[in-house]
């Protein structure tokens, strides 16, 4: 028996070509999905096609032999905590998440040599609960990070079901998806636009920096693709011209999307070697500029705070030099966004630069700072925002006194200092 958690696009879609091949699966549904419909309908081409499909809650699980899990990114730890009654030492975790560094939320539920990945290329979209549209054929790939030989329990039929082969070396895989999705989800979240349209000569020329910025990671980190990253994600951008992006979905739908496990593992692994991805970082800047995942939460705090902080924080203002509470603050601890609580900048990275404001040489997490230029009151400056919300913090100028070379002027009234328990 094959449990699917996740009755999203691809987990439907799924259980249907493993129905299909007569293969027992079942699809572990939220408990508040009332339906509870076991007729599941498949649009194929022009076909309607309809399986009996068993779906079945988590808590209602039994010992799990084998699990492929289907749900976003962000989704994968609270929907391991709902079926971790139900892993024994033996059971099959196969991880379906776009983007990399999954198996780190899994080691807490199992053990290394029961992890398994799956890379997906077949396209499906929803319209309506228990219906799915197969809008593309493609393959699965799978494979695991502790062995290269194929695994048991994905038989010939298995495979065969749903256009699956085993590769041995899976993170060579996931690391190509990675950089192909690294450049076309954000683009088309950005821009508002179909993948194909990303060619156009107004959007090409940052396709193009990004593939080649891809291209040289991927050189650095030793990775051996068949093809090179351009003509695999021109390839990809072509084959899908008129799909939306899932990125772009989940920016339309209002739901959180993949960004942290697709662009945030890139340049979390870029950084940890050393690596310079200006134009990864930008992107990441301007993504979050224009979706800031948690503005809504901003925009509900800020109309707590007090007229300066909310003329600060949300109208890009500037506090009164030397009147701010954290200006010569000097406690060990972390300050984070008044407005979502995101945590900014460590107590170990501020200094007294002399300015009115509280100065910081660098950001507790690269990733937590969102950049873009400034050309108000007749400068030009660089404006730093928090990149979970948007709220304005201030500016980055480059004359700090240490090694990093950077001064961060924040507002005072853009921080809420936390303290350190030890």
């Amino acid at each position: 028996m094959i449990s699917i958690l996740g009755a999203g696009a691809v987990g439907q879609l799924l259980a249907h070509k493993l129905t299909e091949a007569s293969i027992d699966c079942q699809l572990i549904v939220r408990a508040e999905n009332n339906a509870r419909s076991s007729l599941w309908c498949l649009h194929d081409q022009e076909q309607q096609i309809y399986h009996e499909i068993p779906p079945i809650t988590a808590s209602e699980c039994d010992e799990l032999g084998q699990v492929w899990l289907c749900v976003k990114s962000h989704q994968l730890e609270t929907a391991l905590e709902s079926i971790s009654h139900a892993i024994s030492d033996t059971t099959k975790i196969v991880l379906f998440q776009n983007g990399m560094g999954h198996e780190q939320i899994a080691l807490r539920f199992v053990n290394p040599v029961q992890i398994y990945f799956a890379s997906n290329t077949h396209g499906a979209f929803t319209s309506e609960t228990n219906t799915v549209h197969y809008a593309g054929r493609g393959s699965v790939t799978f494979g695991s990070f502790h062995t290269t030989e194929p695994s048991d329990f994905l038989s010939s039929n298995v495979l065969e079901a749903v256009n699956g082969q085993w590769h041995s070396d899976i993170k060579t895989v996931l690391w190509q998806k990675l950089f192909i999705n690294a450049v076309i989800n954000p683009l088309t979240a950005i821009y508002q636009c179909k993948n194909g349209a990303l060619l156009d000569h107004d959007k090409k020329p940052a396709v193009l920096a990004l593939i080649n910025e891809n291209q040289r990671l991927a050189d650095i980190l030793d990775l051996n693709f068949e093809q090179a990253i351009k003509d695999i994600t021109l390839k990809v951008i072509q084959a899908t011209a008129a799909n939306n992006s899932s990125m772009l979905q989940d920016i339309q739908q209002g739901n959180i999307t993949e960004i942290n496990a697709i662009n945030g593992y890139l340049l979390d692994q870029a950084a940890k070697i050393g690596a310079q991805v200006p134009h990864n970082w930008q992107l990441w800047s301007q993504f979050h500029i224009a979706h800031p995942p948690l503005k809504s939460v901003a925009q509900q705090r800020a109309k707590e705070l007090d007229t300066l902080s909310y003329q600060v924080t949300q109208q890009h203002g500037t506090e009164p030099p030397f009147s701010g509470a954290y200006n010569l603050h000097q406690e060990k601890g972390i300050y984070h966004c008044v407005c979502c609580e995101s945590p900014l900048f460590r107590h170990d990275s501020k200094f007294d630069a002399g300015c009115g404001w509280p100065s910081f040489d660098r950001a507790q997490d690269n990733k937590a700072i969102a950049y873009k230029q400034d050309h108000s009151h007749g400068m030009t400056r660089t404006e730093i925002l928090c990149a979970q919300c948007g709220s304005h913090l201030g500016h980055v100028f480059d004359d700090g006194p240490t090694v990093t070379g950077q001064r961060f002027c924040v507002n005072s009234v853009s921080l809420n200092f936390k303290q350190d328990d030890s």
